[in-house]
């Protein structure tokens, strides 16, 4: 990961489940320097992040080309691995169309990595693009590596859990690790937000609809029991 910056795609993430289970009005967004709220101005966000979007498309066509150029740069590796995961995020909402792909070449970038370095960051990164990109099982697979690992990082617990929710469907599982999280991770608004979403996983469990409703999905352009993504406008 970039110096002092954590991929935050699974916390996002686990706000979006978390209005599917109790309704709620609003997602809280974490950044590398805290809690954001939404910008609600969504004309304009939508056309800063469209710009933003293109820019960057641009600078990874300059990044991959050196790549490939130098396949035994880690470093560089990883730069490239880091811009397609932030580029299929940004996507998302710019692209959708190629969210998906972006995220299937950081996946591959971060494989380059990984055949040199064994870097629990990189494995929780590349895990949560395997996800994003419908690749569940190769998902699945790295995050168990990655907590094999360091079994107590917190992101890669985080992100373990919410696969689970999502892709498995499995939320208790996803709550055991969740629990496991919240004991990690320092005092503090993330160990706080953990712990909301425990709560209000368990009580999605214990609801009249648990069985029945199961988890709603946050992400249209994951289409569950597949190996590729929904149709998303392609």
């Amino acid at each position: 990961m970039r110096k002092g910056k954590y991929r935050v795609f699974a916390i996002i993430l686990v706000s979006l489940i978390i209005i599917a289970m109790v309704g709620s009005g609003f997602a809280l967004f974490f950044g590398g320097s805290g809690i954001q709220v939404p910008n609600q101005n969504s004309a304009t966000n939508s056309v800063n992040t469209a710009a933003g979007y293109q820019a960057k498309k641009a600078r990874l066509a300059d990044l991959a080309a050196r790549a490939k150029k130098d396949p035994s740069n880690v470093a560089l590796q990883k730069d490239l691995g880091d811009e397609y995961y932030d580029a299929g995020s940004e996507a998302e909402t710019a692209a959708p169309s190629e969210s998906a792909e972006n995220y299937k070449q950081a996946v591959a970038a971060y494989q380059n990595v990984l055949k040199v370095n064994k870097d629990p960051n990189v494995m929780v990164d590349m895990a949560t693009s395997a996800f994003k990109s419908g690749q569940n099982a190769l998902a699945e697979k790295t995050y168990q590596e990655a907590l094999s690992i360091k079994p107590d990082f917190v992101n890669g617990l985080v992100n373990y859990g919410i696969f689970l929710a999502y892709a498995e469907n499995d939320l208790s599982g996803a709550i055991v690790q969740w629990q496991k999280a919240e004991k990690a991770a320092p005092a503090g608004t993330v160990k706080d937000q953990i712990a909301a979403m425990i709560s209000q996983a368990q009580s999605q469990l214990k609801g009249s609809n648990a069985t029945s409703s199961g988890i709603s999905n946050p992400n249209p352009a994951l289409n569950k029991g597949t190996s590729t993504p929904a149709p998303t406008g392609k």
